[in-house]
C-alpha cells in the first residue's frame, strides 16, 4: 500500500493489482455473477474502480463454473478492471455448512484469475460466546496458513466477534496476508449498533500491519463511511445498491427514503431530469431496478469523493464530527471514538482549524494532548495565575499590560480557553489560535478544571489587579518559544537559550526565525510550531538522546538525505516510536551522525509497517552546511 495522503488515521493511497491499481478509500459494488445488468462503462462513469463477486456461487453453478475456468472471472461478469472475490463464508453464516473446503475454494479463485482472493474463514457473530470466537479466530488462522500466499492477493479477514483482546490477536495473527477484511460485522451494520463498530475496526486497525489495506466487509451504507475511513479502513464492499433498489429505497449520504415519498430526484442524481418518481415507478421492474441501482452507486461514490477531498484539505474529523449529530446511532460511535486510546496517531497539527461545540470537543485527541502537557507546565512551575476573558481572547495577541506583568513578575500563566486554562505561551500554536469557538461557557467544568490542576499545583491564583513593576526579569518572546518547543517536542529542556535572537514579522509582529550565531536554529510555521533547520537538528541532537525525534536509514538513503532528499519507507533501520505524525525528525544513520532534518509522515508506530512511498519529507541536508 502506498500512502499518497493522510489524516491521523484515514488516509488515501493505492496498491496494485493484475488487472490495475486500485485507489482508496473506495467501495467495491458486489456484482451477482447470475445477475449483471451494470456495463463496465456504466459503472466505471458513476466511480468504480474495483468489484466484489462470489466465488462460491460460481462454483456451485456449473454454466458458470465452466465458462469462469475457461475465460476467467473478468470475461465472466463483464469487467476488465480489478475483481475481488469472496469465499462463501458469509453463506455458510446464512444457511450452515457448504460443500467445498478452504483450499479448493481459493485454488478456483486462483484458476479463475480473481485479484483478490478471500479465504475460507470462520464468520464469528457477535452473540458468539467467547469459546466459540476464540476457535474461530485460531482456526481462520489455520486456514491461511494451509494456503500457498506468495503468489496472489490474499485476504485474510480478522475476525472475534466483540471481544477486544481477539480482534487483536486476530489482527496480529492474520497480518500475514496480503489483504486485511474486518469480518463478522454485518450484523452489527443491520442492527446500528456503530459504538460496538468502532471497538471493532480501532482494535483491528492498530494491531494489524498498516502497510496493508484494511477491508470493512459488508460496510456497504455511506452514513458510516466516514466514520470507519477517520478509523483507518481503506475500502468497503456494498450490495446495498440492488438490494434498496430491489424495494424501491433510493439512497443518500445521510440515509435511504422511499421511491413513493419524493417529489423528485437531487440534482446530483443520474436520473434527474430524465425521470420523476412517479415515472419511474410505472416503469417495468428490470427498468426500475437499474436507474435505481445507478441512483443508488451515484450516492455512494459521491461520499466517497467528498471523504477523499476531506483527507486532503485535513478536514475528515471536522467532517465525521458533523455527521455524528445526524443519528443517534453514530453519535454514541463518535463518543466510542473519542473514549479510544489512539491519540499517538493523531497529526501533530492540522491545515484546517479546529471546531469546539461543546465540552465533548475537549476529548478530542488535539485537546487532550494540550491538556496533558497543562498538568504537566503547571507540574514545573510552581507560581501560575489565571486570566479570564477579560485580559485576553483567542486570536488577539496578548496585550502589551499582559506581556508587561509576564516580564516583571515569575508567576507562569495561563489563560482560559474554550472551558480549560491553558498556558498563555502557547497562544498561537495548533489549536489554540485555530479554534473556531461556539463560546458555549460552561462554569462547572472550569471550575473542575482548575481544581484539578490544583491536585498538582495548589499555588494558582486569579489574576485580579495589575501587579506590573519597571523591572523586567524575563521575555516573554523567550518564554513563548521555550514552551512552544516543550509542548511540540515533549521536553522538559528547551532548545533555546536566552541569547537566541528571534526574528518578527513587520507585518503582523508575530515570530518567525530564532537566529543562533546568525545562523537559523528554527522557523515558526504557521501552525504556531517549529520548522528546524539542520542547524537546529544538530541542536536538538545534544539534548535528545538516541533514538528520541529519530528516522535511522541505511548509509546509501543517508547520502541522498543529506542533499535534502525525502526519506523513503523501504531504507529505515530504526526509528522512535513516540514520533507524532507532522512533527520534525532528525534523520541519522546508527552511530547517530545527522543526514538532515525535516517532518514524518506518519506516526513511529506506524512507520515499521510502510514499504512504500515517502517516510520523512526532508527540509534541509547536512551538505548544506
Amino acid at each position: 500500500m502506498q500512502l499518497l495522503f493522510k489524516e491521523n488515521l484515514a488516509r488515501i493511497g493505492k496498491f496494485k493489482t493484475d488487472h490495475g491499481e486500485i485507489e482508496t478509500p473506495t467501495v467495491m459494488p458486489v456484482i451477482n455473477p447470475n445477475l449483471n445488468f451494470l456495463s463496465e462503462k456504466e459503472l466505471k462513469d458513476l466511480g468504480v474502480q474495483a468489484v466484489i463477486t462470489n466465488s462460491y456461487i460460481i462454483r456451485r453453478t456449473e454454466k458458470l463454473k465452466e465458462y469462469a475456468l475457461k475465460y476467467g472471472v473478468h470475461k465472466l461478469i463483464n469487467f476488465s478492471g480489478p475483481i475481488m472475490t469472496d469465499s462463501g463464508t458469509f453463506q455458510s453464516y446464512v444457511y450452515g455448512d457448504i460443500e467445498y473446503n478452504n483450499k479448493e475454494i481459493v485454488d478456483f479463485q486462483k484458476n479463475i484469475g480473481s485479484d483478490i482472493i478471500t479465504i475460507l474463514d470462520i464468520f464469528s457473530k457477535p452473540d458468539d460466546d467467547y469459546g466459540t470466537a476464540k476457535n474461530a479466530v485460531y482456526e481462520t488462522y489455520n486456514r491461511l496458513n494451509e494456503i500457498d500466499i506468495s503468489d496472489k492477493i490474499i485476504a485474510g479477514p480478522i475476525q472475534g466477534s466483540v471481544y477486544p483482546d481477539l480482534r487483536v490477536i486476530s489482527a496480529k495473527l492474520m497480518s500475514k496476508a496480503s489483504y486485511l477484511p474486518v469480518g463478522g460485522v454485518v450484523p452489527l451494520l443491520e442492527s446500528y449498533r456503530y459504538d460496538d463498530l468502532i471497538k471493532i475496526i480501532i482494535n483491528s486497525k492498530i494491531n494489524a500491519d498498516f502497510s496493508k489495506p484494511v477491508h470493512l466487509f459488508g460496510g456497504g451504507h455511506p452514513m458510516f463511511f466516514a466514520f470507519s475511513v477517520l478509523l483507518g479502513v481503506d475500502l468497503f464492499d456494498s450490495a446495498s445498491y440492488i438490494k434498496y433498489a430491489k424495494d424501491n429505497r433510493i439512497l443518500y449520504t445521510e440515509g435511504t427514503r422511499n421511491l413513493k415519498e419524493i417529489r423528485d430526484f437531487p440534482e446530483w442524481s443520474p436520473l434527474f431530469g430524465k425521470y420523476k418518481p412517479e415515472e419511474l415507478l410505472r416503469e417495468n421492474e428490470k427498468t426500475r431496478l437499474k436507474e435505481l441501482s445507478k441512483h443508488n452507486l451515484k450516492a455512494i461514490f459521491n461520499e466517497i469523493t467528498e471523504i477523499k477531498e476531506r483527507i486532503y484539505e485535513n478536514t475528515l474529523y471536522q467532517y465525521v464530527e458533523e455527521k455524528s449529530r445526524a443519528h443517534p446511532s453514530l453519535y454514541r460511535a463518535f463518543i466510542e471514538m473519542l473514549n479510544s486510546n489512539i491519540d499517538n496517531f493523531y497529526n501533530i497539527s492540522l491545515k484546517s482549524p479546529f471546531y469546539f461545540y461543546d465540552n465533548s470537543s475537549l476529548k478530542n485527541p488535539f485537546i487532550k494532548r494540550l491538556i496533558n502537557f497543562t498538568f504537566k507546565y503547571i507540574n514545573n512551575n510552581k507560581k501560575c495565575i489565571v486570566l479570564n476573558y477579560k485580559y485576553w481572547k483567542t486570536g488577539v495577541s496578548t496585550v502589551d499590560g499582559i506581556k508587561k506583568f509576564y516580564e516583571s513578575n515569575d508567576y507562569n500563566i495561563l489563560v482560559q480557553w474554550n472551558n480549560i486554562f491553558i498556558p498563555l505561551e502557547l497562544e498561537d500554536t495548533y489549536p489554540v489560535s485555530q479554534s473556531v469557538s461556539s463560546n458555549i461557557i460552561d462554569r462547572n467544568y472550569q471550575q473542575y478544571f482548575i481544581n484539578e490542576l490544583k491536585k498538582i499545583n495548589n499555588d494558582i491564583v486569579f489574576y485580579d489587579k495589575d501587579q506590573i513593576s519597571d523591572k523586567k526579569i524575563r521575555d516573554y518572546d523567550h518564554g513563548k518559544i521555550d514552551t512552544i518547543f516543550k509542548f511540540q517536542f515533549n521536553s522538559d529542556i528547551s532548545l533555546f537559550n536566552g541569547n537566541d535572537f528571534i526574528v518578527k514579522s513587520k507585518a503582523t509582529n508575530h515570530i518567525r526565525n530564532i537566529l543562533r550565531n546568525n545562523k537559523i536554529l528554527a522557523t515558526m510555521r504557521n501552525d504556531g510550531l517549529f520548522t528546524l533547520s539542520i542547524n537546529g537538528g544538530l541542536a536538538l541532537q545534544k539534548i535528545k538522546k538516541y533514538p528520541l525525534s529519530r528516522v535511522i536509514v541505511t548509509e546509501d538513503s543517508g547520502e541522498f538525505n543529506a542533499k535534502g532528499f525525502n526519506v523513503f519507507f523501504k531504507f529505515i533501520k530504526n526509528f522512535d516510536e513516540n514520533v507524532i505524525a507532522g512533527n520534525e525528525v532528525m534523520v541519522t544513520d546508527e552511530n547517530d551522525d545527522l543526514y538532515a532534518v525535516g517532518h514524518s509522515v506518519v506516526s513511529g508506530i506506524e512507520m515499521k509497517s510502510y514499504r512504500e512511498g515517502v517516510a520523512v519529507k526532508v527540509h534541509e541536508g547536512i551538505n548544506k552546511l
